[in-house]
C-alpha cells in the first residue's frame, strides 16, 4: 500500500481501521482495513505499512492516529 492510497481510502470513507501489530511475526507494522461487505465483520485488509521502513511507517501512522488504532489482532499483538 502507497501513501496517496491510504490518503484516497481515508478520504473515500472506505476505511474501517488500522492495527498496530509487534509481536515478532511477520505480519509486523501497521494494517489498514477497508469496509467490505464480504469481509469478516464488515471489514478485510487492503494494505499494510513494514517496520522495514520507518519513514513511511510513521507517516502512515500520521494519517490515522486519530481514528482509534488498534494494537494487534484482537489486542493480543
Amino acid at each position: 500500500m502507497t501513501i496517496e492510497a491510504l490518503k484516497a481510502l481515508l478520504a473515500s470513507g472506505g476505511f474501517h481501521h488500522a492495527t498496530y501489530r509487534d509481536h515478532g511475526t511477520v505480519w509486523e507494522g501497521l494494517w489498514i482495513y477497508g469496509n467490505a461487505d464480504d469481509g469478516f465483520r464488515g471489514y478485510k485488509p487492503v494494505g499494510s505499512f513494514g517496520k522495514n521502513d520507518p519513514l513511511l511507517l510513521d507517516a502512515a501512522y500520521a494519517l490515522v492516529r486519530g481514528t482509534g488504532v488498534s494494537f494487534g489482532s484482537y489486542g493480543n499483538g
